[in-house]
């Protein structure tokens, strides 16, 4: 909890950071968030090895209101930094949520320790994106789930799946405030797994008449979400 006047010890990594690689010292200015209880100044009061301890100002800006467009992104695990890039992007365009999916055309497994390891990866890249983006609040970062136990989910949201074959344009979704938006791997997705959404009420969508990679497609369709319905104007 972040309170004016109070005493903070920086956690491990954040200390390092800002102790080691900025090499902050005392009275040294900083802002803190912790995704709840706004952003507020704060000055460094201890900075030895690797241990950072800071004395909290005042809060100089509130927490934000709820989102006027609920975006959550459920996309293909894909090698490489493709995903690191996507979930930095999308953390910046306002998602609420990511949910990475095991794709039938998706080359990438984890073991059960890897995932772990993977799944922190991802945490980080999308607080480093909260942070730089001026962000107050940070996407959950969910366990990666096959399509089929995705779509199997109870959700009030409508769901929109982008496929170049699509039906409708993204620009023609109606009005929306609760948007499960599903892109697929660089494969794409298979026929079975589109049609697999179609029974699921999903509705099928295309960007265009060219065909985004991967990490581009996200970036893309949430822009186009955030002005049409959302914050991006």
């Amino acid at each position: 909890i972040l309170v004016a006047g109070a005493q903070l010890s920086l956690p491990a990594e954040s200390a390092h950071y800002l102790g080691t690689v900025l090499r902050a010292r005392e009275g040294d200015k900083v802002m803190l968030f912790n995704a709840r209880d706004g952003e507020f100044a704060a000055a460094v009061s201890k900075s030895k090895k690797g241990h950072v301890d800071v004395t909290i100002g005042e809060c100089v800006r509130a927490p934000e209101n709820a989102a006027t467009l609920r975006l959550h992104l459920a996309l293909g695990l894909s090698r490489g930094d493709r995903m690191d890039y996507a979930i930095q992007k999308a953390t910046e365009l306002g998602v609420t949520e990511i949910t990475p999916l095991f794709t039938e055309h998706g080359e990438v497994r984890l073991k059960p320790d890897r995932l772990e390891n993977k799944l922190r990866h991802f945490e980080k890249i999308a607080i480093n994106a909260a942070e730089q983006c001026g962000r107050l609040d940070v996407p959950a970062i969910n366990t990666p789930l096959s399509l089929d136990a995705f779509l199997a989910q109870k959700t009030n949201a409508t769901r929109l799946l982008l496929e170049p074959g699509g039906e409708l344009r993204l620009t023609a979704a109606q009005a929306l405030s609760d948007i499960q938006l599903i892109i697929g791997p660089e494969g794409g997705f298979s026929e079975h797994e589109v049609s697999l959404a179609r029974a699921s009420n999903c509705e099928i969508m295309r960007l265009g008449p060219r065909v985004l990679r991967t990490e581009t497609a996200p970036v893309a369709a949430l822009a186009i979400l955030q002005f049409l319905y959302g914050d991006l104007a």
